[in-house]
């Protein structure tokens, strides 16, 4: 998806793709633990990226590597909202999903 797009939001906005976006992010935290205690499967991963997922694709940034990023385009944008979005942002220990904070149930289906 997107980045920055309502996509992405509405993606989590479930309990069933909270779910699934938990198990994604267990099955990745285990494929890193892997490759950070297994050197051969790591070089095995580089040697597959380099000559046969890359081999005839290579990436040329647009931004030279000194270029700083330009986080001082939002600087007065977040100094005005920041303080009115603390207000959504999640707290587990007052609720068990994010929709319970909203104040949303879920399924918003109606009854006909």
């Amino acid at each position: 998806m997107p980045g920055h797009h309502w996509s992405n939001a509405i993606a989590m906005a479930t309990p069933i793709a909270h779910k699934g976006v938990t198990v994604g992010a267990k099955a990745l935290a285990m494929t890193l633990i892997d490759l950070f205690t297994d050197q051969k499967l790591l070089d095995d991963s580089w040697d597959y990226f380099k000559n046969v997922q890359s081999k005839d694709v290579k990436y040329t940034s647009f931004v030279d590597a000194k270029t700083p990023p330009a986080i001082h385009l939002n600087s007065k944008i977040m100094e005005k909202f920041k303080p009115e979005l603390k207000k959504y942002y999640y707290d587990p220990s007052k609720y068990n999903t994010y929709l319970d904070q909203l104040g949303i149930k879920y399924p918003t289906l109606e009854k006909k």
